[in-house]
């Protein structure tokens, strides 16, 4: 990899890291927040209008911004066509659900659930906005502004919902966050952006485009309906209520799962497209990108595991303790999910997403069926039904990278299970024979330290490339904080 490459894959890692972490926690504090201001079902229902929002969004993305980002060279006339394109879907979309709102709340036997999809659907065509400029950024790997920005409409938002949920708004609180905080991302963005679209608009500019694209489009809506299918299922055989339980043990987990792993992939897609015609550089990235997702994302999952019912007691009260139980299993499948997202990235890198859509269509359509089958045996039988599913997708994907792009499956197993190993162990230890049965913020405080220096010298020691990598990565960003410091002291 080139310097100028590797110093702004460092850069955008470091800011990437730096602006995730800050959302870990405002996010988290806002959450506590309003975990305390508002009922299971209020969130409940919040999570049903989501389902729809994630679906609608990759319509209007539609894989258009990895195409793009994928691409050597854009001109202004590929550009300005896909604002328009965006715009249009983005006005279709918001039409489409605020007139089928009330059929939508129908399925779920809710009727409070059609105001707010109405609402809520003026966010598609704030979405649709904003994407070129995202797209502008995300191609120069400029993500020291993608993460202030972040941290910004975070708090802002945050901050608003707050407020709004205690004077009283209760579920339309959430809504309006995630309206507010589209207007102000594209904002921001255009702001940023020097480029503006033209008064053009040319098919055949962006048919190409469109070709790969289609893929893209096609696996976001598999993957986004297979991983909201849980939720529309507790919302048809349980309650609304049992969906806001369910969901708090998933954010929980989503903590590390949606900010990890995406992080990485949001950094490493540019990267890995950059040099995805070295085949031996693209191998060597991609079995550290597995490594550095691994030691972080088993860490989490292990702590999650070992303090599920002090966390959901201390954290958001005695009303979400159901959620303890569900947190425990879903960090069994959490440990695999991130390395199964990174597998993927690497079919997009190399322009296989036709292939990739009909192998996750495939996927999810197995995944679908044995979901119906356990959820009928009770929310037990469904959960570990969620851990088998994890890993049976995460063998046959890293089966189907070897017989691809011959990937080494014992490198890529190794690359995860030198992380998993010395992390199983100390579970196995803490959890039977150390931890208490009841939640206890007591061993919580001084377990968890514990484990922390136990796993990662275990994990370094193993792995001693790793470390020097991620020392190399870590020490620029320290030495630039150590020096501001100096300066105001």
């Amino acid at each position: 990899m080139s310097d100028e490459l590797r110093t702004k894959t460092t850069t955008a890692f470091g800011w990437a890291v730096g602006g995730q972490l800050s959302n870990q926690i405002i996010g988290f504090v806002i959450t506590l927040v309003l975990a305390r201001l508002l009922t299971p079902k209020e969130f409940g229902l919040a999570s049903l209008v989501m389902v729809v929002n994630l679906i609608g969004q990759v319509f209007i993305d539609a894989g258009i911004s990895s195409g793009l980002i994928r691409k050597k060279t854009v001109n202004d006339t590929e550009l300005s066509s896909f604002f328009y394109l965006n715009v249009i879907i983005g006005v279709f979309l918001m039409l489409l659900v605020f007139l089928t709102s009330s059929i939508i709340a129908g399925i779920f036997e809710s009727e409070n659930l059609a105001p707010l999809l109405q609402l809520s659907s003026v966010q598609f065509f704030i979405s649709s906005l904003g994407l070129m400029p995202m797209v502008f950024l995300k191609r120069d790997i400029d993500f020291r502004f993608l993460s202030q920005l972040d941290v910004g409409i975070n708090v802002t938002s945050g901050i608003i919902t707050i407020i709004l949920a205690l004077l009283g708004f209760g579920v339309y609180s959430l809504i309006f966050r995630s309206i507010v905080s589209g207007l102000i991302n594209v904002w921001f963005l255009w702001k940023k952006t020097p480029w503006r679209p033209g008064w053009v608009f040319s098919y055949s500019s962006i048919k190409p485009t469109l070709n790969y694209s289609t893929g893209i489009l096609g696996i976001g809506i598999v993957n986004i309906v297979s991983e909201k299918f849980s939720t529309i299922l507790i919302g048809k055989f349980f309650s609304i209520a049992t969906i806001g339980i369910f969901e708090r043990a998933a954010n929980t987990r989503g903590l590390i799962l949606k900010n990890f792993g995406p992080l990485f992939n949001k950094v490493f897609f540019p990267v890995l497209s950059k040099i995805q015609d070295d085949e031996v550089r693209l191998r060597s990235y991609y079995l550290k990108a597995i490594q550095m997702v691994s030691l972080l994302v088993v860490f989490s999952m292990a702590i999650l595991f070992l303090f599920s019912d002090t966390l959901i007691y201390y954290l958001y009260g005695k009303q979400w303790m159901e959620a303890a139980p569900m947190l425990k299993v879903l960090c069994l499948a959490g440990l695999v999910l991130p390395i199964s997202n990174i597998n993927l990235n690497l079919f997009m890198v190399k322009g296989k997403s036709r292939f990739l859509m009909s192998y996750e269509f495939g996927k999810h359509i197995i995944s679908a069926i044995i979901m119906l089958i356990a959820i009928s045996f009770g929310m037990k039988s469904f959960l570990y039904s969620l851990v088998g599913i994890a890993y049976l997708f995460f063998f046959m994907n890293i089966t189907l990278t070897y017989i691809k792009f011959n990937f080494s499956i014992q490198d890529q197993l190794l690359a995860f299970a030198s992380k998993l190993a010395p992390a199983l162990i100390l579970v196995l230890i803490i959890e039977y024979v150390i931890l208490p049965n009841t939640a206890s913020l007591k061993y919580a405080l001084v377990v968890a330290p514990l484990f922390a220096i136990a796993y990662f010298t275990v994990a370094f020691l193993m792995d001693k490339e790793l470390f020097f990598l991620i020392k190399k990565m870590v020490e620029p960003k320290f030495r630039q904080i150590t020096k501001r410091i100096a300066y105001y002291f």
